[in-house]
């Protein structure tokens, strides 16, 4: 009688986080327990924080009647004053990693991604243009490259922009 045993040495999948739902009018977010959702003066800005990854979200909606023809021209406007104000705040020390603007997959918006490295951080934004809005999503944290990288696109699979 010939027994056959097998081992697994692949560590399996750690669990995933249990994650907290923020439904609003113009998006939808998931983000683990840790985040904690702060208090804005503003309507339609929201902020969030985890101290555990060192990171801070912001995401807000300005509404606007943005023509078709003008909707490039306004989405390349708002890369170049979201890279403006870096500058202004840190003059030679922005590092720019990606800056976009093109079609959205579902055609409804134009879709913006800037990312650059300031000095103590990672800067992160990505923007829809839509007929009737802007919807801004600007994620903060450390300034490790690979690991804000991950944050940023563990956090992003998680948000649904209403568009238009």
């Amino acid at each position: 009688m010939k027994v056959n045993y097998s081992f697994s040495f692949t560590q399996p999948a750690p669990p995933k986080p249990k994650l907290a739902e923020y439904s609003y009018n113009e998006f939808l977010l998931d983000l683990p327990s840790h985040w904690k959702q702060l208090p804005t003066p503003e309507d339609n800005s929201f902020n969030f924080y985890s101290e555990m990854d060192g990171a801070s979200i912001t995401i807000s909606a300005d509404f606007y009647a943005i023509p078709d023809d003008k909707a490039v021209r306004f989405a390349e406007n708002c890369l170049e004053s979201r890279h403006h104000a870096l500058e202004t705040q840190f003059p030679d020390q922005v590092e720019v990693i990606r800056r976009t603007a093109h079609p959205h997959s579902g055609g409804s918006a134009i879709e913006l991604m800037y990312g650059a490295e300031i000095p103590g951080s990672m800067y992160f934004y990505l923007g829809y243009v839509t007929s009737r809005k802007i919807l801004n999503f600007t994620l903060v944290c450390k300034p490790e490259r690979a690991g804000a990288a991950v944050l940023f696109n563990s956090i992003i699979s998680n948000f649904r922009p209403r568009l238009p």
